[in-house]
């Protein structure tokens, strides 16, 4: 059904663009034949800092103190903007690549993957479940060591846990060493998902620093309704002016295109071609099989 109305929509935008200016007709060309979609505003982003620290894999501070312990990642930074060795942050237990080649040092996995780098973990709680739209977090001293940030579907304060939770990367990169050690704000470009998240995992590699690094607090950004993509900006359509003809398709790279010999040839699926390639995953993926 999305698939039909797509291509509708794209007939329509075709058509209007005849009665428009030279610039209007390029300009919804160029829309449509880069699969060119709109985030629309539905409501208003949400900023929240982390309410619980879940779970971990270490941290440098002992288990009755709050001296580099995990806990101190959870609500409004201590720190930052000030950079330096502070007891109020979030430190693992290790950095620099020195851990890896004692004796003592457990074996790797022979099936890991060249892309996972994951060392150390962190799991977030906050208030709300959003659709996240940024995450940020306060790095104070030796920052660079976050390797991937997840959400999960599962909201941790429910007493009606699901029997199906879902994992989703947001961003992932490989394990970096920063300019300085100074303090920075850390927001990398993150993937949009189609369930809303109360459940952050931070996962770091600080193989590469020269001391431990040091968090101070996590935001979590988002909208509590999901944003509506809109696949292309649509003027307003006159339907009872549909009609078609060779020239006015092959002028917009309809279903016709150039051959060798210069005359227009007709191509296999048509306007299908034209849609991203999103829309026709969806479709497929809809039919029952």
């Amino acid at each position: 059904m999305l698939t039909l109305l797509s291509m509708f929509y794209y007939i329509c935008l075709r058509r209007r663009s005849r009665s428009g200016t030279r610039g209007e007709a390029l300009t919804s060309r160029r829309a449509v034949e880069s699969g060119q979609r709109a985030v629309l505003p539905v409501s208003v982003e949400v900023e929240q800092y982390a309410k619980e620290v879940l779970d971990f894999s270490s941290h440098y501070g002992s288990e009755n103190s709050m001296s580099y312990t995990m806990w101190n990642l959870a609500g409004v930074p201590n720190v930052y903007p000030s950079s330096g060795d502070f007891t109020q942050t979030a430190v693992f237990r290790a950095y620099g690549k020195w851990w890896e080649q004692c004796a003592s040092a457990p074996l790797p996995f022979r099936r890991t993957p060249d892309s996972f780098h994951s060392q150390d973990y962190i799991e977030l709680g906050f208030e709300e479940p959003v659709y996240p739209t940024a995450v940020e977090v306060f790095e104070t001293y030796y920052p660079g060591a976050i390797v991937q940030i997840l959400a999960c579907s599962h909201n941790p304060f429910s007493q009606n846990p699901p029997t199906d939770v879902r994992w989703e990367v947001l961003w992932s990169g490989g394990p970096t060493k920063a300019l300085t050690p100074q303090a920075r704000q850390f927001s990398p470009k993150i993937k949009h998902i189609n369930f809303p998240t109360n459940l952050l995992r931070l996962e770091v590699n600080s193989s590469l620093l020269d001391y431990y690094t040091e968090l101070d607090a996590v935001i979590l950004r988002g909208v509590k309704e999901r944003p509506m993509l809109a696949l292309y900006k649509m003027p307003l359509i006159d339907i009872s002016d549909l009609s078609d003809s060779e020239d006015e398709l092959s002028d917009v790279g309809g279903p016709f295109k150039q051959g060798a010999d210069g005359k227009q040839q007709r191509t296999a699926n048509g306007y299908f071609d034209k849609l991203p390639y999103e829309v026709i995953a969806e479709h497929i993926n809809c039919r029952p099989w």
